[in-house]
C-alpha cells in the first residue's frame, strides 16, 4: 500500500513539472519570436512648403514633407467634384546642378493626388507642379535637420 501512495504522488509532481516544463518553453519561444522582430519606424517628416493656386476656376492646394532618409512627397489636393479635371504633373530638380528627378502622380483618392521620390542627394531642390497652364513651385531644403 506504501508503494501506491509514492507512486501517485511521483505522478502528481511529475504533472507539475511536465506543467512547468511547457510553460516554460513557450514562453521563452515567445520571447525569442518577439526578439527576432526587428524594430521599424517612420523616418522623421518634415513639411517643405505649401502653396495655393486658382487654375481654370478651380483652386488646388500642393504641399510637400521630407523625410529624414530624403524621401519627398508631393501632396496635390482638389475639390472632389472637379478632380478629373486637372492633370498634375510633378517635376523635380536641383537648380544648381541641372539634375532632375521623375515623380510619377497616383491618384490619392477623390480629389488628391501624391508623388513620392527618393532624392538621391542633399541640397536646395525644387518642386515644379503642373496643373494645365499654371505652375507651382517649392522650394525644397533636403539637407541635413539640424540637432
Amino acid at each position: 500500500m506504501k508503494a501506491k501512495g509514492k507512486s501517485r504522488r511521483r505522478k502528481a509532481s511529475g504533472i507539475s513539472l511536465v506543467m512547468i516544463w511547457t510553460v516554460g518553453t513557450l514562453f521563452f519561444g515567445l520571447v525569442l519570436i518577439l526578439a527576432s522582430i526587428p524594430l521599424v519606424s517612420n523616418p522623421a517628416q518634415r513639411a517643405t512648403g505649401e502653396d495655393t493656386v486658382d487654375t481654370s476656376g478651380i483652386t488646388v492646394n500642393v504641399s510637400a514633407s521630407l523625410a529624414d532618409d530624403r524621401t519627398l512627397t508631393v501632396f496635390i489636393r482638389s475639390p472632389v467634384d472637379r478632380a478629373d479635371i486637372i492633370d498634375p504633373r510633378v517635376k523635380i530638380e536641383m537648380p544648381g546642378h541641372q539634375m532632375t528627378v521623375d515623380a510619377d502622380v497616383l491618384s490619392a483618392g477623390p480629389g488628391a493626388f501624391q508623388a513620392s521620390v527618393m532624392l538621391p542627394m542633399a541640397g536646395q531642390w525644387e518642386v515644379q507642379v503642373s496643373i494645365g497652364e499654371d505652375v507651382i513651385r517649392l522650394p525644397v531644403d533636403a539637407n541635413p535637420a539640424g540637432p
